[in-house]
């Protein structure tokens, strides 16, 4: 093959690697990059090869039958090596990882770490937390730097909600929207949406946990039944109600708060009121007090599913300065 000929066969292999991954330009990992700029390599290698023979054919044949074999082998070793791209990065990082061992006698294996064999550095966002929406003031106070990951058969649903008959959640459906709109404007995390899809399973949080394990990532939710389901498998559970019940100023038997209560309690004598962050105070003997802001002793701590519960008793001499005043 001539020099321009060769040179043709390069050009048309890199416009088609090109136009291979333009579609996923936007969303593509370095790693799957590298796997893929690998696979085009040696599919111009194959091609090249078979090209010698083909060369020596007569006109027109000797000229185009091995531009036409190029092309072939790097459309189809390009296509598989993306396809195959998670346990190419696996083999050809641990290829390099045992050279590298060998040639310098030292284990490498703790500083260099391997690519795209995890997921962890991504966040599966569920539906539950997109309409909550306390993740877009976490991302804005720059607790999250991860990629955030979005499934498409979760914006469906998310759209499903929206498009609701019932007003409650058509408006939480158009608010998760919102959210995601905003996050998607945040400089300082990236939201991905993902093609997968897995159309065996119908339902969606069975979905989403197949997605988690397919990808090693993290998911965030505050959906407590998807959160037992996902932490039984292994999966990494984000749970913004845990996240926020851990943030909650700890109380001890013994101190003193001041509280104003709101209404009554379960039983006839008590009364409720809550902290600032929503933890409930349930008072003993505080029925009588309603609509007044009292100092309480706090006796005992009791953990929900919800959240903390304080059980308290009043101060009796503070109650009666309240009074008095």
């Amino acid at each position: 093959m001539s020099f321009w000929q060769i040179f043709g066969v390069i050009l048309v292999a890199l416009l088609l690697a090109y136009f291979f991954l333009a579609r996923k330009s936007l969303e593509i990992k370095t790693s799957d990059f590298v796997v893929t700029i690998l696979g085009v390599v040696v599919g111009l290698s194959i091609g090249a090869l078979l090209s010698l023979p083909l060369a020596r054919l007569s006109y027109p044949f000797g000229q185009w039958l091995p531009l036409a074999v190029n092309i072939f082998t790097v459309a189809v070793i390009t296509t598989y090596f993306y396809n195959k791209r998670d346990a190419a990065t696996k083999s050809v990082t641990t290829f390099f990882t045992s050279l590298l061992n060998t040639a310098l006698k030292k284990d490498w294996r703790e500083v260099i770490p391997t690519v795209g064999s995890s997921g962890a550095n991504e966040i599966i966002i569920d539906t539950s937390s997109i309409i909550d929406g306390r993740i877009l003031e976490i991302v804005r106070l720059g607790f999250i730097n991860e990629q955030l990951v979005v499934p498409k058969f979760i914006l469906k649903e998310l759209q499903g909600i929206a498009d609701s008959a019932n007003d409650l959640r058509r408006s939480r459906g158009r608010r998760g929207l919102d959210v995601l709109s905003e996050l998607k404007k945040e400089r300082g995390v990236t939201v991905k949406i993902l093609d997968s899809d897995f159309p065996s399973e119908v339902d969606v949080d069975a979905k989403i946990i197949k997605l988690a394990k397919k990808l090693k990532a993290k998911l965030m939710t505050v959906d407590y039944n998807l959160n037992r389901v996902a932490q039984i498998q292994n999966i990494v559970v984000l749970n913004v109600n845990e996240l926020n019940n851990a943030l909650r100023p700890v109380v001890l038997p013994g101190e003193t708060l001041n509280i104003k209560l709101v209404q009554g309690g379960k039983d006839r004598d008590q009364g409720v009121g809550y902290l600032d962050d929503g933890t409930m105070v349930v008072v003993e003997g505080g029925h009588r007090l309603i609509g007044k802001e009292v100092e309480v002793s706090v006796t005992r701590i009791f953990q929900t599913i919800a959240g903390k519960m304080i059980f308290a008793v009043p101060q009796e001499n503070k109650v009666l300065e309240h009074q008095e005043s």
